[in-house]
């Protein structure tokens, strides 16, 4: 199979990965109300702010285009070891690394600065903890990919089943 380069979805890419910094920059000034930012311009980064949310939607209808165009990925075996290496291990990865990141800043916030009480170190660890086995936070979007990258070869030999063969072996 030749694969041929798309520049429209490089556009979409380049598009939506300054969307996402835009996304991230604009949240920040939204989120701190210290900032003493003027309300005039606070109404503009909350409009920019939601300008811009089309990138996650886009980055996750972009790796269904290309995961979904290749008929080798119906091959579970070869797909799930592909994502697990490529995806997989980096993305655990970097989920302790903010799971402990996570506790190392509860840690330093009620034991060393005493800003909060013990108890509060409790919740939020079991915050942590639970963030770690079921996503929320700011990796929410690797949980959320483990589950379509699981179903995506499934995906790949119903189309295929439906079209009819398609030249994929189902089994």
């Amino acid at each position: 199979m030749v694969q041929t380069r798309e520049s429209n979805f490089d556009l979409l890419r380049v598009l939506s990965t300054l969307a996402v910094v835009i996304l991230h920059v604009s949240g920040g000034f939204l989120q701190y109300d210290e900032m003493k930012i003027p309300t005039n311009c606070h109404f503009a980064i909350m409009i920019l702010n939601h300008i811009v949310r089309f990138a996650v939607p886009c980055f996750f209808m972009l790796s269904g285009a290309f995961i979904l165009s290749d008929d080798r990925n119906a091959d579970y075996k070869y797909f799930y070891k592909k994502t697990f290496k490529n995806i997989g291990i980096t993305g655990l990865l970097f989920c302790l690394l903010y799971t402990l990141y996570r506790i190392a800043k509860l840690v330093l916030s009620v034991y060393v600065f005493k800003k909060y009480s013990k108890s509060h170190f409790f919740a939020g660890l079991y915050s942590a903890l639970k963030g770690l086995l079921v996503g929320d936070g700011h990796l929410w979007y690797l949980y959320t990919l483990a589950g379509l990258y699981f179903a995506a070869p499934f995906v790949i030999r119903l189309a295929a089943d439906l079209r009819g063969g398609g030249g994929v072996n189902l089994f």
